[in-house]
Protein backbone atom coordinates (compact mmCIF):
# COMPACT_ATOMS: atom_id res chain seq x y z
CA UNK A 1 0.00 0.00 0.00
CA UNK A 2 1.14 3.78 -0.22
CA UNK A 3 1.73 5.37 2.96
CA UNK A 4 1.50 8.65 2.24
CA UNK A 5 -0.30 9.89 -0.73
CA UNK A 6 -0.38 13.62 -2.00
CA UNK A 7 -3.70 15.58 -2.72
CA UNK A 8 -4.84 18.76 -3.69
CA UNK A 9 -5.34 19.94 0.61
CA UNK A 10 -1.62 18.75 1.32
CA UNK A 11 0.07 15.25 2.12
CA UNK A 12 -2.21 12.59 3.84
CA UNK A 13 -1.61 9.18 5.76
CA UNK A 14 -2.31 6.16 3.09
CA UNK A 15 -1.12 3.36 5.07
CA UNK A 16 -3.34 -0.06 5.57
CA UNK A 17 -4.14 -0.97 9.17
CA UNK A 18 -1.50 -3.62 9.10
CA UNK A 19 0.43 -0.91 8.09
CA UNK A 20 -0.93 1.48 10.88
CA UNK A 21 -0.74 -1.09 13.44
CA UNK A 22 3.12 -2.10 12.84
CA UNK A 23 4.28 1.25 12.91
CA UNK A 24 1.79 1.82 16.09
CA UNK A 25 3.23 -0.70 17.83
CA UNK A 26 6.79 0.23 17.13
CA UNK A 27 5.86 3.98 18.14
CA UNK A 28 5.08 2.82 20.99
CA UNK A 29 8.32 0.89 22.01
CA UNK A 30 10.30 4.05 20.50
CA UNK A 31 8.28 5.50 23.46
CA UNK A 32 9.34 3.49 26.23
CA UNK A 33 12.65 3.13 24.96
CA UNK A 34 12.67 7.46 25.71
CA UNK A 35 11.04 7.06 28.65
CA UNK A 36 13.07 4.77 30.06
CA UNK A 37 16.76 4.95 31.79
CA UNK A 38 18.90 5.83 28.57
CA UNK A 39 21.71 5.58 30.71
CA UNK A 40 22.23 1.83 30.32
CA UNK A 41 21.13 1.49 26.71
CA UNK A 42 23.50 1.59 23.67
CA UNK A 43 20.38 2.68 21.28
CA UNK A 44 20.90 6.07 23.60
CA UNK A 45 24.16 6.36 22.06
CA UNK A 46 22.89 6.02 18.62
CA UNK A 47 20.01 8.77 19.33
CA UNK A 48 22.34 11.14 21.24
CA UNK A 49 26.09 10.79 20.31
CA UNK A 50 28.78 12.46 21.67
CA UNK A 51 29.33 15.74 20.09
CA UNK A 52 32.98 15.96 20.71
CA UNK A 53 34.49 12.22 20.34
CA UNK A 54 38.01 11.82 22.11
CA UNK A 55 36.58 14.81 24.83
CA UNK A 56 34.49 12.99 27.84
CA UNK A 57 34.67 16.85 30.11
CA UNK A 58 33.01 18.52 26.27
CA UNK A 59 30.43 15.88 25.56
CA UNK A 60 29.22 15.55 29.07
CA UNK A 61 29.05 19.50 29.02
CA UNK A 62 26.99 19.69 25.60
CA UNK A 63 25.11 16.70 26.78
CA UNK A 64 24.03 18.37 29.91
CA UNK A 65 22.53 21.10 28.23
CA UNK A 66 20.80 19.84 25.36
CA UNK A 67 19.96 16.06 25.83
CA UNK A 68 16.52 17.24 28.15
CA UNK A 69 15.11 19.04 25.31
CA UNK A 70 16.18 17.00 22.58
CA UNK A 71 14.81 14.15 24.76
CA UNK A 72 11.27 15.79 24.70
CA UNK A 73 11.41 16.97 21.10
CA UNK A 74 12.20 13.26 20.24
CA UNK A 75 9.14 12.01 22.39
CA UNK A 76 6.84 14.91 20.91
CA UNK A 77 7.51 13.66 17.73
CA UNK A 78 6.78 9.93 18.69
CA UNK A 79 4.22 10.98 20.23
CA UNK A 80 2.60 13.26 17.01
CA UNK A 81 3.48 9.78 14.72
CA UNK A 82 1.45 7.93 17.07
CA UNK A 83 -1.36 10.27 17.39
CA UNK A 84 -1.39 9.84 13.38
CA UNK A 85 -1.78 6.19 13.26
CA UNK A 86 -4.34 6.17 15.89
CA UNK A 87 -6.52 8.48 14.47
CA UNK A 88 -6.19 11.62 16.93
CA UNK A 89 -4.86 13.70 14.40
CA UNK A 90 -6.28 13.49 10.62
CA UNK A 91 -6.26 15.52 7.41
CA UNK A 92 -3.63 16.72 5.55
CA UNK A 93 -0.08 17.13 7.26
CA UNK A 94 1.14 20.63 8.51
CA UNK A 95 5.42 21.31 9.06
CA UNK A 96 5.60 20.30 12.19
CA UNK A 97 3.63 16.73 11.38
CA UNK A 98 6.04 16.37 8.46
CA UNK A 99 9.18 17.19 10.56
CA UNK A 100 7.79 14.62 13.29
CA UNK A 101 6.91 11.76 10.61
CA UNK A 102 10.65 12.31 9.17
CA UNK A 103 12.42 12.38 12.78
CA UNK A 104 10.59 9.76 14.25
CA UNK A 105 10.96 7.06 11.30
CA UNK A 106 14.93 8.03 11.28
CA UNK A 107 14.60 7.61 15.47
CA UNK A 108 12.81 4.24 14.33
CA UNK A 109 15.54 3.06 11.92
CA UNK A 110 18.57 3.74 14.38
CA UNK A 111 16.93 2.01 17.33
CA UNK A 112 16.44 -1.14 14.59
CA UNK A 113 19.91 -0.47 13.13
CA UNK A 114 21.57 -0.89 16.93
CA UNK A 115 19.83 -4.04 17.56
CA UNK A 116 20.82 -5.59 14.42
CA UNK A 117 24.74 -4.17 14.74
CA UNK A 118 24.70 -1.92 11.89
CA UNK A 119 26.75 1.01 11.92
CA UNK A 120 27.75 1.67 8.78
CA UNK A 121 26.65 0.87 4.60
CA UNK A 122 29.24 -1.98 4.72
CA UNK A 123 27.31 -3.23 8.21
CA UNK A 124 24.18 -2.96 6.40
CA UNK A 125 25.34 -5.00 3.34
CA UNK A 126 27.17 -7.60 6.11
CA UNK A 127 23.37 -7.92 7.66
CA UNK A 128 21.51 -8.67 4.20
CA UNK A 129 24.27 -11.24 3.57
CA UNK A 130 24.19 -12.93 6.48
CA UNK A 131 20.31 -12.91 6.61
CA UNK A 132 20.70 -11.64 10.11
CA UNK A 133 17.61 -11.15 12.21
CA UNK A 134 14.82 -11.77 9.17
CA UNK A 135 12.60 -10.66 10.75
CA UNK A 136 13.70 -7.41 12.16
CA UNK A 137 15.60 -6.59 9.21
CA UNK A 138 12.36 -6.64 6.93
CA UNK A 139 10.81 -4.03 9.44
CA UNK A 140 14.34 -1.82 8.97
CA UNK A 141 14.03 -2.19 5.47
CA UNK A 142 10.16 -1.24 5.36
CA UNK A 143 10.68 1.88 7.33
CA UNK A 144 13.33 3.17 4.80
CA UNK A 145 10.56 2.32 2.34
CA UNK A 146 8.05 4.39 4.29
CA UNK A 147 10.99 7.13 5.07
CA UNK A 148 12.03 7.28 0.93
CA UNK A 149 7.96 7.47 0.70
CA UNK A 150 7.23 10.13 2.37
CA UNK A 151 10.22 12.47 1.26
CA UNK A 152 9.36 11.83 -2.76
CA UNK A 153 5.81 12.70 -1.29
CA UNK A 154 6.45 15.56 0.48
CA UNK A 155 9.04 16.95 -2.65
CA UNK A 156 6.12 16.06 -5.03
CA UNK A 157 3.95 19.08 -6.18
Amino acid sequence: MIPFVRRADGVHLGMSSGERALLTSLTEQLRQVLDGDLTDDPVAERMFPDAYPGDDDASAEFREYTQSDLLTQKTTNATIVHEWLTGVRDGPFDTEDEQAWLRTLTDLRLTIAERLGIADADDEQRSVEADAGVGLRDVYDWLGYVQEHLVTTLTSH
